[in-house]
């Protein structure tokens, strides 16, 4: 069985909605920090995305440090 990048995996999450505005604003060529040219919006959305990203980041360390001491 495969392990989930728990640590990984939410850091992207975390952070997706501000790659995604820095791309966006890359096509449309206008600033990603400007929420009325609609790829600043994105950013709103890590209100949503931080709190999730955290805590697989959680889950991701509890597990890590279960394993360490398990190998005692």
């Amino acid at each position: 069985m495969k392990r989930f990048p728990f640590i990984r995996a939410g850091l992207i999450f975390a952070v997706s909605p501000l790659i995604l505005a820095f791309v966006t604003s890359i096509f449309q060529g206008g600033s990603m920090w400007d929420e009325g040219g609609g790829t600043g919006t994105y950013i709103w959305f890590m209100m949503l995305t931080m709190p999730v990203g955290f805590v697989l980041v959680v889950i991701g360390l509890v597990k890590w440090i279960v394993s360490k001491l398990r190998d005692r």
